[in-house]
């Protein structure tokens, strides 16, 4: 059955493709334009200043509102797993993470933003993701598949994933979203999501948007290295509330998210405990600033940032319990931006910030386990950074340079210089990137390292990167890069059997080196998107994220994955969509020699994931669309290994699931 089931997924992406393909020569000019919007979309993602991606100062990966919509990506999972090198793995307490490159990002690698506003939590840099993040309020994704240190500071070692929201693009109107899924086994998730924009005059907008997610991790079963089960069906909760305010208006702009995400599970460190517990993730987020326009072409941007969190707090145990946790974290930002167009050719950008960081325990119970040292309840930090850019245009290459300069009074001075020059041949486009990057120690870290009188270091890494694109035609454009990163003196994540609690400490040198590639076609038929992502372990020093005896890669990821992405409109309005993603082999530590109690590598072989999305625009009256899914088709049941030898089995992933998304966009 899986083999005939596979060969129908197969021949159902050849006929859409066929069907398309035999189609490209009757497209006209209106329709082949949609790769050119894709391809000149400008993106702020990379660089001080708005470019398009040929020309962004990194390898870059754009989603824009459209292919979201088409695909029924039911979270950011679904999106995010169709982008090369990015995979999933669990970590603790059913918290699921992203990796890159066969590297764990979850570890405050990889950083993510929304309308600039950052969600990496500071007391560890985590991010959980199942459910989390409402993708039916998004405009587009911008993506850097690779260091984003130099701009963004710490957490952005690997990569950096900056969501634009509809009404963080300023997007007028009301819109109302309801996504309703069934699993064979039961519910599966119901999220309402809201938003509405409005101008204001000619240089104003006011938006807010509200999102509420109730959904289930798995209905499948969870069995410990013991043999141990968590029966997950209506037994793992995910919910999520969100607000968001945008108001805008001239040169002032503010900005407030609220974010509240709660996990229930029996899995906690990887053996399964004997009730259901909870964790829960809180965020408010806030932003303001002024540009102030000295000439044309020089700006002064006062701004002021504000963070509060909640991140991994566990009440729901007595206070002397190892796991009991109640943490509030406090970060504030006072930042100045200098942007200067010195001539039509050169530009530049020097800025800088001081923040305030604070956290505190809850309660004044001498008996807790999670005190800062010296038995304290608060403990501060103060960060300063510098940094500056410059993009130089020439007729020979296009160069952008930048460093960046930062001190934390927890930890040494961390530096991330880098440089790329792009050179474009007509429809040829040629990067060579290199960056310096780094990961500093958050918070728990850094008090963790005072406690125990063994300071962290800085994590920092020198990445490479080669990258082309060449667009065969109107309709059609390929990608590919190389990469290779050696990262030094990694912070990984590690339990202390003795003290019973989590705590950081630096491995050796880690790295890896591989290639990824896109093919895209969009014409009037639709549109198709293949990529392939490889990588290959290049320094093996930390073991923790090793497999025993095999070289070729590391735990937790697969060095191969494919996704085809592909959409036939079949109407003007109705629109069919495939989504395949293949993965080689992956190896997680899932079971426990019950004879010399030693951890057992198993390997879990390779899959195919194929989700069927139908959607149908303008049903009933205009403005009104219904999309129908059915997601893994197969029953492929993908699972989320645990990356690192943490004593963790695969966690059951969604498995298959039927969704009914319901939007409505009156004409107001």
């Amino acid at each position: 059955m899986r083999v005939s089931l596979l060969s129908a997924s197969l021949f159902l992406s050849w006929i859409i493709t066929k069907t398309a393909l035999g189609a490209q020569e009757l497209s006209t000019q209106s329709d082949s334009q949609k790769l050119e919007d894709l391809l000149s979309m400008e993106i702020s993602v990379a660089s001080a200043r708005p470019s398009i991606p040929s020309e962004a100062p990194a390898v870059v990966s754009v989603i824009t509102r459209e292919e979201i919509e088409q695909s029924g990506a039911r979270d950011l999972v679904d999106v995010l797993r169709t982008i090369p090198g990015f995979d999933f793995a669990v970590d603790i307490w059913g918290v699921v993470g992203l990796g890159f490159r066969g590297l764990w990002g979850h570890e405050g690698k990889i950083k993510l933003t929304v309308d600039g506003m950052g969600f990496n939590e500071i007391m560890y840099g985590n991010i959980p993701f199942s459910n989390h993040f409402p993708v039916e309020n998004i405009e587009r994704i911008e993506i850097i598949r690779g260091p984003g240190s130099s701009k963004y500071g710490n957490f952005a070692e690997l990569a950096v994933i900056n969501i634009v929201t509809q009404i963080g693009s300023e997007t007028p109107g009301l819109k109302v979203t309801s996504t309703t899924g069934l699993y064979d086994a039961g519910f599966a998730r119901e999220n309402v999501a809201a938003r509405y924009g409005k101008e204001i005059g000619s240089d104003g907008y006011f938006g807010v948007s509200l999102y509420g997610g109730m959904a289930q991790q798995s209905a499948n079963t969870y069995h410990d290295p013991l043999g141990n089960s968590w029966d997950m069906k209506d037994n793992s909760d995910l919910k999520t509330q969100n607000a968001e305010l945008v108001f805008h208006k001239g040169d002032f702009y503010a900005g407030f998210i609220y974010d509240h995400h709660k996990i229930t599970y029996r899995d906690d460190y990887g053996y399964v405990i004997p009730e259901n517990a909870h964790v829960s993730f809180t965020t408010y987020n806030g932003q303001l600033s002024y540009k102030s326009r000295i000439t044309d072409n020089l700006s002064i941007t006062p701004n002021f940032s504000l963070s509060v969190q909640q991140p991994w707090r566990k009440t729901d145990v007595r206070v002397e319990h190892p796991s009991y946790y109640d943490p509030t974290a406090y970060q504030y930002r006072l930042g100045l931006n200098v942007d200067w167009d010195i001539n039509s050719n050169v530009s530049t950008l020097i800025g800088g910030n001081y923040e305030w960081q604070k956290a505190s325990y809850g309660g004044d119970e001498s008996s807790r386990y999670y005190l800062f040292s010296g038995g304290e309840q608060d403990a501060r930090f103060d960060r300063y950074s510098l940094y500056n850019e410059w993009s130089v245009k020439t007729t020979y290459v296009n160069l952008t340079a930048g460093l960046r300069a930062e001190k934390n009074t927890g930890y040494d001075f961390s530096y991330a210089p880098r440089v790329c020059l792009i050179k474009t041949f007509d429809d040829l486009s040629l990067k060579l990137i290199y960056n310096h990057a780094f990961r500093a120690p958050a918070i728990e870290q850094l008090t963790d390292s005072i406690k125990t009188g063994v300071k962290l270091k800085d994590e920092t890494s020198d990445n490479y990167e080669i990258e082309a694109s060449y667009r065969i035609s109107n309709t059609q454009n390929i990608t590919g890069n190389l990469f290779y990163v050696r990262m030094h003196n990694a912070i990984v994540y590690n339990y202390d059997d003795v003290r019973e609690m989590d705590n950081y400490i630096n491995a050796g040198p880690v790295g890896s080196i591989g290639a990824e590639l896109q093919y895209r076609i969009v014409d009037f038929w639709g549109h198709m998107t293949l990529n392939y992502s490889y990588y290959r372990p290049t320094e093996r020093s930390a073991h923790y994220y090793n497999i025993p005896n095999k070289d070729s890669m590391f735990l937790g990821f697969p060095s191969h994955k494919v996704t085809i992405d592909a959409g036939y409109k079949v109407t003007k309005n109705l629109n069919v969509n495939t989504t395949l993603i293949f993965n080689s082999a992956r190896y997680g530590f899932d079971e426990i020699d019950r004879n010399t109690g030693t951890p057992v590598v198993n390997r879990h072989s390779p899959e195919l994931v194929a989700n069927l999305y139908l959607l149908y625009k303008n049903a009933f009256c205009k403005g009104f669309d219904i999309g129908f899914g059915i997601y893994d088709i197969f029953a492929t049941n993908h699972s989320y290994s645990q990356p690192y030898n943490g004593g963790h089995a695969a966690l059951p992933g969604p498995g298959r699931e039927y969704v009914l998304r319901l939007s409505y966009i009156p004409p107001i």
